[in-house]
């Protein structure tokens, strides 16, 4: 057997009996609380994960689209409206058009600001680039980023 499927069978061992077994979750709800990570993560992203439906006896809720992330931008500045978005994530969740067309709402300075933060454009090539093609480098970079990604963990 694969490591990959071995990988698989394990997570969804330990997936059902957290679900079956609330002291068993709690104790890895206590493992990744204590967890110190160096990376940023998105607290909607954490919440996110707090509430998934594999982990609780509850209806899973409907997936947030980005144009659901930016309905409130008008609300708050365009900066943490933005700091919502994970363009991969969008990609591999609802497919290129989903996000080509919800990037398109977005502003210019906001896509500008995506690509920094997600490091969507490291050579600088698309600095000086038009709104459309702004969206079409970050929808191609996800693109990128999703096979690289599934190449990476394919063993």
């Amino acid at each position: 057997m694969s490591l990959n499927k071995t990988l698989n069978r394990l997570f969804d061992e330990i997936r059902r009996e957290a679900k079956r077994n609330d002291a068993f979750a709690d104790r890895l709800d206590a493992i990744f609380l204590a967890h110190a990570s160096a990376r940023d993560v998105d607290a909607a992203l954490v919440e996110a994960e707090r509430q998934a439906p594999e982990l609780q006896e509850r209806a899973p809720q409907p997936a947030r689209s980005l144009a659901d992330l930016g309905a409130g931008a008008e609300a708050r500045p365009a900066a943490s409206a933005v700091s919502d978005i994970n363009p991969v994530a969008f990609y591999t969740r609802d497919g290129a058009d989903a996000l080509k067309a919800a990037l398109a709402a977005l502003p210019k300075h906001a896509l500008t600001q995506l690509l920094g933060e997600h490091n969507l454009d490291p050579a600088g090539a698309a600095s000086g680039f038009a709104k459309p093609a702004l969206v079409d480098h970050i929808v191609t970079q996800a693109a990128r980023r999703v096979e690289r990604d599934r190449k990476l963990f394919d063993y």
